[in-house]
């Protein structure tokens, strides 16, 4: 199993490093481009909701990014401190009176890219697991 993790400070400007460590991450992993761009969409919306919705903005807080490969698998995390939410009360950002939202889609976008999704909290803050089947994902020798 390879792991790795980074630990952010200071809000959206963290965004950066993280895109650094992805792109570090799945050229090591021998990823084809196509899926490194899905990856960095999908993290950058967690991301995102992790400053935004789960540390409300406190530059003070920080997100913890973690990237796995298992059997397979990579299995990609981001935790906040954040009290949690109930997806399930999450406005549908497709129907056509949540268009013009300017919020509400990053779930959507990260569930329609990863393989599963999984949403937990406890103590110490939340964290969205995001799944990827890999095995198709490698550059083409």
């Amino acid at each position: 199993m390879k792991r790795a993790e980074i630990v952010l400070q200071g809000g959206y400007s963290g965004y950066e490093a993280l895109n650094g460590f992805i792109a570090s991450f799945a050229e090591g992993e021998g990823y084809s481009d196509l899926f490194l761009e899905r990856l960095q969409l999908a993290m950058k919306e967690a991301f995102v909701n992790a400053v935004k919705h789960g540390n409300r903005e406190q530059n003070g807080l920080s997100v913890t990014c973690t990237l796995a490969v298992m059997a397979g698998t990579l299995v990609a995390s981001v935790r906040d401190c954040g009290k949690g939410f109930n997806p399930d009360e999450l406005p549908n950002p497709v129907d056509p009176r949540n268009l013009l939202r300017l919020s509400g889609r990053g779930l959507y976008i990260i569930r329609s890219i990863a393989e599963s999704t999984a949403l937990e909290h406890d103590d110490e803050g939340s964290v969205v697991t995001l799944r990827f089947r890999t095995d198709s994902m490698h550059t083409s020798l």
